[in-house]
């Protein structure tokens, strides 16, 4: 049924909308207000720009993903009103570049297929034909959603594809990937690809969320008995040993087997439809998924996953475009998101500023966001969704120019899959709360960073920055810490913190930390027993090199750092402050050593002084600074205190006091500096989110968890900028923004929420 819309006319007018841009000239004071108008969108929906032949996957920014809300044949009404020429009308209004229509679900097609069962209530109708036909009017790209797991479909009619767990029994809903399911996806493939789609969107390719880990079944038996010569091994427990690496090792191979092979089968019928599979490599998931944070990112012409920040975070939309860059070097990145304030299925529609924060987000960082409509039970559509989304992409393809830049990024934060596996084993949070908070200190501190992963780590990558930061980097290869020593002896600066080093290739406390050379420290002893450790810093600290590490930090006072720690002395380093723990162990069970204990719910205050806090170290060219407690994980814990953030601020700023950019500017912005270099500029973005204060309340007694605040509106801010060498003039690109330009300081007035101050060199 095709709904009319009332307000064409006023969207067709906001589409028109244009941004313009200020200037300003270096040295002297002068009060820049926007005067020239930003290039407006001109053509159909998803027409090539002239100056560029690149796939749709490199050169559009935002789409839409568009499918039903809970397949069941259980309802008569349940999509039975959805047409194609509504879908690619509502699509149109919201700005779209391309959409992802669904087509195979866990039940149903939604297009004329022989392979899989078709949508009882279409009676018939091809939809994908309709969507076609209908998006061929305005050039609209359509990629077909194709669902792997959890194929219920496939899994009820074919018993002898199911995954099985250790013990033989059944996983529900799970397929194998070394089954005969590859064929069958293969065939439904086939027949798709008989539409004029640009692509497949593969959802997607995991081992499930927890236990029980499959799979064990026949095939996967036979397959790991080709591969290692030897049975596959059936532990009782979780054993974290060779056998169980090799059992790791084999599952993200069949994951990373199974993609290759349907890319190739694509590819061999149709080389120009595009292949992108659900990754599940990055932060929060582990090696439970069974998937490789680069390994797998390299699957597919380019790699997809989720932000939505209802249950990852607000920080997660930066977080997960900078982890995806640094897992596929120079490759395509597409995140998707959802509509809704809680789920993908719910009713709800978020507010345009947030979701303008979102987007805006990605694009800053390069990267192509896809937006998730659940359409009505019935399968209509809801007319606000694309409404509001017309706004937020508007203003993404008004600004495309200004995206997709080089960036400029002062610290390599590393990521250890070898430490995330076998640190963290299956206590996540063991390692991922010092990464997190590391990657939320240093965006709150409006310092500029990348991300280093461990698969592809090489003396090239860590040259690119200025400091390179090991959040509780647990495990380290040789290979690794060479790299590190010429990385440091070379100029480079290195950060490391936490228990760095200190556990060997399969998760075992060490006597030593194999860092221990590298940093100029000793191992004294791990703190077992202890989550709440102290770092103290003497008001002597003002005076002489190490001054700058009190800024904003009150001098002689305890600060609590929640998390890992361990004391160590130096052997060659220079040492600043206290590490002190608390006033006495937590009551209970002695500690196992070697073990990680449950930590207490509510920390002791400070007690006596076991060993430094902070040593620096000299090598070559370089320097090191080691901190043997988690400030970063601290910044994630309950007990986080703005102190931890400052600590790792200054000691960024201490390795490397002069970056190319530097900001000041609300908590609640996160910069982002690009390199136009064709265009002989800087782009700096910021990209504000304000919300409410949240309330407890009603949550009573559950008040400490909360959901995160809603953005309902910009936030008018200030903000300092310093640009160290010359540049000629300085334009705001929101024509509400002021600019005042006083030498090599830029001040910056605006309440856009995504602001670009561009520097023309």
């Amino acid at each position: 049924m095709k709904k009319s819309f009332t307000r064409r006319e006023m969207l067709k007018a906001a589409a028109a909308a244009t941004i313009s841009a200020g200037a300003a000239t270096n040295g002297g004071s002068a009060l820049i207000l926007a005067k020239q108008p930003l290039r407006s969108v001109t053509g159909p929906v998803g027409t090539p720009r002239p100056e560029t032949n690149h796939p749709w996957y490199r050169r559009l920014m935002v789409g839409m993903e568009v499918g039903p809300t809970g397949a069941n044949d259980k309802d008569q009404i349940f999509y039975s009103r959805v047409t194609g020429e509504e879908i690619v009308e509502n699509l149109v209004r919201a700005q779209v570049e391309y959409a992802v229509i669904f087509m195979k679900d866990q039940d149903f097609a939604y297009y004329n297929s022989k392979i899989v069962r078709q949508c009882p209530n279409l009676h018939g109708r091809d939809l994908l034909r309709e969507v076609l036909d209908e998006a061929k009017k305005h050039d609209l790209p359509i990629i077909a959603y194709f669902q792997i797991q959890y194929d219920s479909g496939a899994w009820r009619a074919h018993p002898d594809w199911r995954m099985k767990d250790v013990t033989g029994r059944d996983i529900p809903d799970r397929l194998c990937y070394n089954s005969g399911y590859l064929d069958y996806d293969k065939s439904a493939m086939a027949e798709l690809l008989e539409y004029e789609i640009v692509g497949f969107h593969v959802d997607m390719l995991d081992y499930g969320f927890g236990p029980p880990y499959g799979c064990w079944c026949e095939n996967c038996q036979a397959a790991f008995r080709r591969r290692y010569n030897m049975e596959l091994p059936r532990p009782e427990k979780l054993s974290w040993d060779e056998a169980w690496e090799k059992i790791l090792e084999f599952r993200v191979n069949s994951n990373t087997a199974f993609c290759q092979s349907l890319q190739s089968f694509v590819k061999a019928k149709r080389p120009e439809v595009a292949v992108d599979f659900n990754y599940h490599g990055y932060p929060p998931f582990t090696w439970v998924e069974g998937e490789l944070p680069v390994m797998h990112a390299l699957n597919g012409d380019f790699v997809t996953c989720e932000g939505l920040p209802w249950i990852f975070g607000h920080y997660n939309p930066s977080l997960l475009s900078l982890f995806i860059a640094g897992a596929r070097l120079g490759g395509p990145i597409q995140i998707a998101t959802s509509r809704s304030v809680y789920d993908y299925f719910d009713p709800t529609i978020r507010p345009v500023a947030e979701m303008k924060w979102e987007v805006l987000t990605y694009a800053a960082h390069g990267t192509q966001c896809t937006v998730v409509d659940k359409v009505n039970y019935d399968g209509t559509l809801d007319s606000l969704v694309y409404e509001r989304l017309g706004q937020v992409f508007g203003e993404v393809r008004q600004k495309h120019e200004f995206f997709k830049h080089k960036p400029i990024q002062e610290v390599g934060l590393y990521y250890s899959s070898r430490s995330r596996n076998w640190f963290g084993r299956e206590d996540a949070p063991k390692y991922f709360a010092a990464f997190s908070g590391a990657h939320k200190a240093l965006v709150q501190s409006h310092i500029p960073l990348g991300m280093i992963m461990d698969e592809n780590v090489s003396a090239e990558r860590l040259g690119e920055f200025p400091v390179v930061y090991l959040p509780n980097t647990a495990i380290l290869s040789e290979k690794e810490i060479r790299l590190f020593d010429e990385y440091v002896s070379g100029g480079g600066n290195l950060l490391v913190t936490g228990l760095g080093g200190m556990y060997d290739w399969y998760g075992n406390l060490q006597k030593q930390s194999s860092l221990e050379g590298l940093l100029g420290v000793r191992l004294v002893k791990p703190i077992l027993g202890y989550y709440d450790n102290f770092v103290r810093l003497p008001g002597g600290l003002s005076h002489g090199e190490g001054r700058n590490l009190l800024e904003n930090i009150p001098p002689d006072w305890p600060a609590l750092t929640w998390g890992p720690a361990a004391v160590f002395e130096a052997s060659q380093a220079k040492t600043y402050g206290e590490l002190l723990l608390a006033f006495r162990p937590p009551l209970g069970q002695p500690v196992v050593p070697g073990t990680a204990p449950e930590p207490p719910s509510t920390p002791l205050s400070a007690g006596e002084k076991v060993g430094p806090a902070i040593f620096v170290g000299r090598r070559g060219k370089g320097k090191t600074i080691f901190v043997p407690c988690s400030p970063d994980a601290a910044f994630m814990s309950n007990f986080r205190i703005p102190e931890n953030r400052n600590l790792i601020r200054n000691l960024i700023r201490f390795l490397n006091p002069e970056p190319r950019v530097k900001v000041q500017a609300p908590l609640g912005v996160e910069i982002v500096v690009n390199h136009d270099e064709a265009g002989r500029r800087l782009l700096i973005h910021f990209i504000s989110f304000s919300a409410a204060p949240t309330s407890t309340a009603a949550a009573f007694p559950h008040g400490k968890t909360v959901l995160p605040p809603m953005m309902e509106e910009p936030m008018t801010y200030e903000a300092q900028i310093r640009v160290s060498g010359k540049f000629s003039k300085v334009q705001a690109l929101s024509p509400m923004s002021k600019i005042v330009v006083k030498g090599s300081q830029v001040h910056l007035e605006t309440s856009a929420v995504h602001e670009v101050v561009i520097v023309n060199l």
